[in-house]
């Protein structure tokens, strides 16, 4: 878990999260420098649940906060919290037996992923929207290469790996668009995924989400997931390319073994140098869209 001036909702997380059916856990939070009373209910966590925190010397931002955390973890497992949410008790145990049988199929060394839908709620927890998926129009299914480079479908909350994806994808760099979308590039490259649909979280929507959301909490709290999952423009695109880019020049010997990939990589990275009709066809070739037919012709018609 990555923290940041999380007290409001930060308790009712962390007992739902030690409420689990899956009773082998340990939870391991860094903080960003909070100043409230965030720090004071992690002490009083680890001094009576198996929780273990620290502060960071300078503020990092939530993707460098999560990849401190999760290199902290010495579980074989390790799932991602958000500080304001609220776990369902089976969330752990149901991703656990579906992450095991990726390994089942496959080997306990190859890496592996597996992410849920979620529910959105209020502030109370009182439902808004039944699945995540539906209102944000995502296609869970759309977890290859090709589509998660310009539409994550993963939310980071909802996910559980094994340490051989994560030996792999720390540390996560300063390029990455998220903490979640680096994660899901590099399960999708060299190991598997695979997703329930079940809602594993209560997806908590309040107006200390985003800095001045008054006006629609609902709709000013996707602004976030909205710009790293839902960027139809092509100008927008420079980020996902950039990080496309240094995915590519950091795995460039081992995605020698996945010719397909490297591939995939190579020509999106391009699609800024090539001409008009040439970024074109590479789009249609290598369907470089988001889930549904609005995002995929937006891309289509601004490239």
């Amino acid at each position: 878990m990555a923290t940041y001036n999380g007290e409001k909702f930060l308790e009712e997380q962390l007992a739902s999260i030690f409420n689990q059916t899956h009773p082998n856990l340990e939870v391991v939070v860094c903080d960003d420098i909070s100043t409230d009373r965030t720090i004071d209910i992690l002490q009083q966590y680890a001094l009576t649940h198996n929780l273990k925190y620290t502060v960071n010397r300078e503020r990092l931002g939530v993707v460098q906060n999560f990849s401190n955390a999760i290199s902290m973890a010495s579980g074989d497992y390790v799932a991602l919290a958000d500080q304001d949410d609220v776990w369902l008790p089976t969330k752990i145990e149901n991703s656990l037996q579906k992450l095991l049988l990726l390994e089942k199929q496959s080997s306990p060394l190859t890496p592996a992923l597996v992410f849920t839908d979620l529910q959105v709620v209020d502030e109370q927890l009182q439902p808004l929207y039944p699945s995540y998926w539906e209102f944000m129009k995502l296609n869970p299914s759309n977890w290859y290469l090709n589509r998660i480079l310009v539409e994550n479908v993963m939310t980071g909350c909802t996910a559980l790996m094994n340490k051989p994806l994560l030996e792999i994808a720390l540390p996560i760099p300063n390029q990455a668009l998220m903490h979640d979308t680096w994660l899901l590039l590099t399960a999708a490259s060299f190991g598997k995924v695979s997703f329930l649909q079940e809602r594993t979280v209560l997806y908590r929507q309040h107006p200390q989400n985003v800095v001045g959301a008054r006006q629609s909490s609902l709709k000013n709290k996707f602004q976030s997931a909205l710009s790293k999952i839902s960027r139809n423009n092509f100008s927008l695109l420079g980020a996902e390319i950039e990080q496309a880019a240094v995915f590519y020049n950091r795995y460039s010997s081992k995605l020698n073994y996945f010719p397909e990939k490297k591939n995939v990589l190579k020509a999106f990275i391009s699609l800024q140098k090539v001409n008009f009709f040439r970024r074109k066809f590479l789009i249609l070739k290598f369907s470089f869209f988001g889930s549904s037919f609005k995002k995929a012709l937006n891309v289509l018609a601004r490239a």
